[in-house]
């Protein structure tokens, strides 16, 4: 994995961390169940991890 791909999963992982629900919210966002910063965060590592062979 080259420097780059690997700081984006890195990013994605954070994104991932700083949104997570607590008690059926996102701490950050505020919003109820899954914001859409997670929500595109998960999907690009979905992404990520289907096209590594």
């Amino acid at each position: 994995m080259s420097a780059v791909a690997a700081q984006a999963v890195e990013r994605w992982r954070r994104t991932l961390d700083e949104h997570r629900q607590v008690d059926g919210r996102c701490p950050r966002c505020g919003t109820r169940k899954r914001c859409w910063p997670w929500a595109t965060a998960f999907s690009a590592l979905l992404v990520d991890e289907m096209g590594r062979p």
